[in-house]
């Protein structure tokens, strides 16, 4: 029997929310439970949502081991990891990015290496793009903008390349229909992400 752990860490895109289903991840996990049951002595395993909003790669860098290391049920680990859209922010009182070039690179390597810790098998999602109008009408703080996204989407896609680990690039998926607020994608936009991501797992499920 295949005995396993997906392990699924992000922000509130991967948490889920504004999609009646619960997100992109959360459509990933009823798609695994399904195979479950439909094979109960093939498969047995879990699945975590561990998107937690308004994460940066600092703060999962922070929480990330802990997360892990509580959930090691099983030999076999899977680790998505999606976060970097609220590194891409600009701050409004001074126009400069929440963090530097040369510390989000080195932010998505430590998550990389800390994954790679655990387990071969993992898989990083990229980030979609956002309505520069109606972006973050909650937070005066702060800005989103295409180009920054673009800028940390390439970034992650280089350093999964350069250590030959798979990349979901959703950015071209989504169009402004598949965004609720300007930032955070809606039903038709999670289903999408979910759709691109569902052949990278089936394949580590195998």
């Amino acid at each position: 029997m295949k005995k396993f752990q997906i392990l699924i860490f992000g922000a509130s895109g991967t948490h889920g929310n504004w999609d009646e289903q619960g997100g992109w991840a959360e459509r990933l996990r009823r798609r695994v439970i399904k195979g479950i049951l439909t094979n109960p002595n093939k498969f047995h395993g879990h699945v975590f949502n561990l998107g937690v909003p308004g994460d940066t790669t600092a703060v999962l860098l922070a929480r990330m081991e802990n997360e892990i290391k509580s959930r090691l049920f099983y030999l076999e680990t899977i680790i998505i990891i999606s976060v970097g859209v609220n590194d891409s922010r600009i701050k409004n009182s001074d126009k400069k990015p929440l963090i530097t070039e040369e510390e989000f690179v080195a932010n998505q390597e430590k998550l990389l290496k800390l994954a790679k810790k655990y387990t071969d098998k993992v898989l990083f999602v990229g980030y979609n793009p956002v309505d520069e109008n109606r972006t973050a009408p909650w937070d005066e703080c702060y800005t989103y903008r295409c180009d920054r996204i673009i800028k940390c989407n390439n970034i992650v896609k280089s350093i999964c390349a350069k250590n030959k680990v798979d990349f979901v690039d959703v950015y071209p998926l989504i169009e402004s229909k598949d965004i609720y607020d300007g930032l955070h994608p809606n039903s038709s936009g999670h289903k999408k992400i979910y759709e691109q991501i569902w052949p990278y797992l089936e394949k580590f499920l195998k």
